[in-house]
Parts: C-alpha cells; structure tokens; sequence
C-alpha cells in the first residue's frame, strides 16, 4: 500500500485517507485527542468514541465553518472503508487512544498513533497485533528512556504528596491539560489525599469518570486557599506558582523528567519519570511482535530509532516530515 508523509499528517492515496491530519481534509482517522494529532475541521473524523468526543471538546469553530462528520470506530471494530477494512485497536496511550488496521489487497498495514504497551494509569491496555507494514512513534526511542510502571509512579506521586503536607508545604504537580493530568489527580483522589485542579484539566474530569475512573475528593484550583491540598496544574502555571511567594515545592511526572536538564528546566524537586509513551524497550517489544516486514518511524527519534532497527536486522525508514511535529511539549509526554 502506497503511504505518503506529508508536514500536515500521513495520507493513504489508494483509499482516499488520512491518518493525524492537522489541516483540514475530507477525511482522517484521528488516534487520539491530543493536539498535534487532533486539530483541524475536517469533512470526517474517524476514531473511537472517546477520542471524537474530546476531539470536539478542544476543536474551535470559525464563523464559515461547520460541524464536521464524526463516524466512531470503537475498540475491536471494523468498518469498510474504499475496498479496505479498518478495524481500532487498543494504543494505552490515554483514554480512547487506538492504533489503527488498515487490510487492503491482503496486506495489513498499522500505524500506531502515540502508543503504550506497559498498561497506563488511566486508558486500555495497548494489543500487539501482526502486521506486514508497521508504522511506530518514537517519541523515546533511545535506550536512555527507561520510564516508571504505573505502580511505580503512582507510588511516587503519593509519596511526594504525603511527604510534603507532612511538612506544611504545598505540593505541585504538572501535568498535561489532557492525559497526564487526568491520571495525577486520579491517583491523588484515590490515595485520599485533598487535591486542587486547574481548570484546563478539571474540565476533561467528567469524560474520564464517564469511562469508569473516580476522582472523590478533588476541587477547583484557587490561589487563595492552597494550603494543605495537593495542586495539579498545567506547565504553563508553574511559574505562577514558584513566583506567588508560597511554600510551594514542584513535582514533574513526564517521560522527559528522564533527561539529566529536567531539573534545571522545569524548577520541579521531585522527578517523576513516567510517560503515556511507550519508552525504549517497549518500543522494541511492539517492533518484535508485530513480525513487520517494512517499519516507518515517526515524531521523535526517527532517525535514531530507524538506525537501532536496522542494526537489528529490521528493514526500517525514516520518511521526511515524519518527525516534523514532535517537540518536548507538543508530544504531551
């Protein structure tokens, strides 16, 4: 099957789709909500129903513009699409994230979108599925990245949480407005611990209890009344928060709090290094068991990663523009 990399998203000529356009086009299967994979007006959006949910939730409408077509393909579905079948399968990156089988002229094509394979805090559990063309992220794609279990973060967060309301100060957690986020406060609320939530997080709480999660005991972020609460906040707020005068002490939960400058970049005490990215070995472990005869790596270390690959015997490419919309922020990590 022809695939075609483009800036704005991969394109599938002979079946007429996109795969993560960020621009507008007539028709896209959309992995999961996060912004540099979900964003643009488009004629139709494929995806889970979670996914098209928060999709719309995030998408901003211009005055000439209108609604686009929403057509769910949820969790071991299939749908026939222009002499193709498509079926959605489990990526555990965050809630309704999937991969996505593309069957066309007996050959079985998947691309995985951001993906998971150690079971996430909040979200299904990632399936290796058998394919012929496989089409892998790389946002960790270097042996460096060896990142926490969902044991081992969540006993982390509750750890630093404890430690510092023992001590009469403020504990802060950045996370990300979507995933990330979600899954701190679920930890805190589940460990009893009193937790303030920025809105820009508080805001998707409802769709993540929609699918099953609980977060008893959290609040609305107030700047005036912090004390003996935990706070989860986007990164942008941070430096609000070191700057407010108040005994205030940081916590980073990210893939990136692996790297040896986290410390030094974001202000944050504790590093917490855990990711709804799946890091190096788990990379490898999805590569083995798709049994591909062709991998393409996109976002990340593409060219790395497809160098590791073929060293191990792998035919593997990095197309151009494969990575071009990946930064530190942008993958959400």
């Amino acid at each position: 099957m022809k695939v075609e990399y483009h800036e704005r998203g991969i394109y599938l000529p002979e079946i007429g789709l996109w795969l993560d356009s960020t621009d507008p086009c007539a028709a896209t299967w959309i992995s999961h909500a996060h912004s540099d994979h979900a964003s643009g007006c488009h004629g139709l959006a494929i995806g889970t129903s979670v996914t098209l949910q928060l999709y719309r939730m995030r998408l901003w409408l211009g005055e000439e513009q209108t609604e686009p077509e929403l057509r769910a393909l949820d969790y071991s579905r299939s749908i026939e699409w222009n002499g193709a079948i498509l079926t959605a399968i489990p990526a555990g990156h965050i809630i309704g994230a999937a991969q996505l089988l593309i069957e066309y002229q007996g050959e079985r094509l998947l691309y995985t979108g951001d993906i998971k394979a150690r079971p996430p805090l909040c979200g299904e559990v990632a399936e290796a599925i058998l394919c012929d063309h496989l089409i892998i992220e790389s946002t960790f794609g270097l042996p460096i990245y060896k990142l926490l279990s969902r044991e081992h973060a969540a006993e982390r967060i509750v750890r630093f949480a404890r430690r510092c309301l023992d001590e009469r100060s403020i504990p802060a957690f950045i996370g990300y407005a979507l995933g990330r986020g979600q899954e701190i406060v679920h930890v805190l609320c589940q460990a009893g611990i009193r937790t303030a939530v920025h809105g820009a997080i508080a805001r998707f709480l409802p769709t993540y209890e929609e699918n099953g999660y609980s977060f008893d005991g959290w609040e609305p972020y107030d700047a005036k009344t912090m004390m003996g609460k935990a706070l989860v906040v986007v990164p942008t707020h941070g430096s609000a928060l070191e700057a407010s005068g108040k005994n205030i002490r940081l916590a980073y939960v990210s893939g990136w709090a692996a790297l040896d400058n986290a410390r030094a970049r974001t202000g944050a005490e504790e590093l917490i290094p855990y990711s709804d990215h799946a890091d190096f070995e788990e990379l490898m472990e999805l590569v083995d068991a798709s049994g591909a005869k062709q991998v393409d790596v996109v976002h990340g270390y593409t060219v790395p990663f497809a160098h590791i690959l073929k060293n191990r015997g792998y035919r593997a490419t990095a197309p151009r523009h494969a990575g071009a919309r990946t930064n530190v922020e942008a993958a959400e990590g």
